[in-house]
């Protein structure tokens, strides 16, 4: 058989189960979440529950490598932030927003300025590691520079999205494999982005990198109705799983001037996990590396979507 026969009917076996499932994870709960009221918290805090939990990030440092961060945005005054420059020929700022974003949903105020609340570990410790170009581009050797360096500053969580594509029968990059190895073994979890190639129900497109290296945790996307967002990349390579599921679509977040916007994306929905894991990491000691990655999935709340899709499941945050 042709590589293209194949890929026809894999598509047509995902379609198909998409729709058989996807009805039933829309129902319930997920309906009334699409008209939930975001006039205290987005809907994002409040289905992975950060609204209840008493947790705040405090005590744990966390890196964000993105485009960057603008410190001087209304919701972040007075916080604790570290900056550096690992993008070749780029400014020091964050000009493309993407970084600002990412940081607002993982690590933003407990009361912004304006607007809801759509920050997690309020009072983590933030280190911007800017390895995309004012593009929003960036390569491989910026991307494990800053990962390096997060990794000598004592970060306990590294934030990623970020990421190439890749196509069906690509291997994870070994340095990735590698240098995720040892962050897991220095009590470091590194969170990345799954990817947004996918155009679903009729193409799912593989987890892209650095996501796909199996000591990386990879973050798909759903709606606010609990389903699998259009763009969301899967599990279709061996061993190339995602992991866990989080908020990706009209995600209200922070962007450099004082400004905010919805962005849709698995860039989104790492940073829920982010922050996420931030909170569980304050609540115990031993909550470090492996054991971070375990207790996110062990408390995460489980979807009728196979884990191709979500992992095992849609983050959840501790209550204490």
């Amino acid at each position: 058989m042709d590589q293209d026969y194949l890929r026809g009917y894999r598509d047509g076996i995902n379609e198909l189960v998409d729709r058989l499932l996807g009805t039933e994870a829309a129902e319930g709960e997920g309906a009334a979440l699409a008209r939930v009221d975001e006039t205290t918290a987005t809907w994002g805090l409040q289905a992975a529950k950060v609204v209840g939990s008493s947790l705040t990030g405090a005590g744990i440092r966390v890196a964000v490598l993105d485009t960057g961060f603008d410190q001087t945005h209304q919701d972040f005054v007075g916080r604790a932030v570290t900056k550096k420059l690992f993008a070749s020929r780029s400014s020091e700022d964050d000009v493309h927003g993407h970084g600002t974003h990412c940081i607002g949903t993982a690590c933003g105020p407990m009361r912004p300025t304006t607007g809801p609340r759509y920050g997690i570990a309020h009072e983590a410790e933030i280190y911007a590691g800017k390895v995309l170009g004012d593009d929003g581009f960036g390569t491989d050797r910026s991307i494990i520079a800053g990962m390096d360096w997060a990794l000598d500053q004592g970060c306990q969580v590294i934030s990623m999205s970020l990421g190439a594509a890749t196509r069906l029968g690509d291997q994870p990059s070994d340095d990735y494999e590698q240098i995720g190895q040892a962050c897991l073994d220095a009590g470091t979890l590194v969170i990345a982005a799954a990817g947004n190639e996918s155009g679903r129900p009729q193409r799912i497109a593989p987890v892209g990198s650095p996501a796909n290296a199996s000591t990386i945790m990879a973050v798909a996307a759903v709606d606010r109705a609990f389903r699998i967002a259009s763009f969301s990349c899967g599990g279709m390579n061996p061993n190339q799983e995602i992991d866990i599921a989080a908020p990706g679509v009209a995600i209200l977040s922070s962007l450099p001037g004082n400004n905010y916007d919805r962005w849709d994306g698995t860039s989104m929905a790492t940073p829920h996990v982010t922050g996420i894991a931030a909170l569980i990491a304050q609540s115990n000691n031993a909550f470090r590396g492996w054991a971070l990655w375990a207790r996110l999935l062990q408390i995460s709340r489980r979807l009728r979507f196979p884990p191709r899709d979500i992992g095992k499941g849609f983050v959840q945050a501790p209550p204490s």
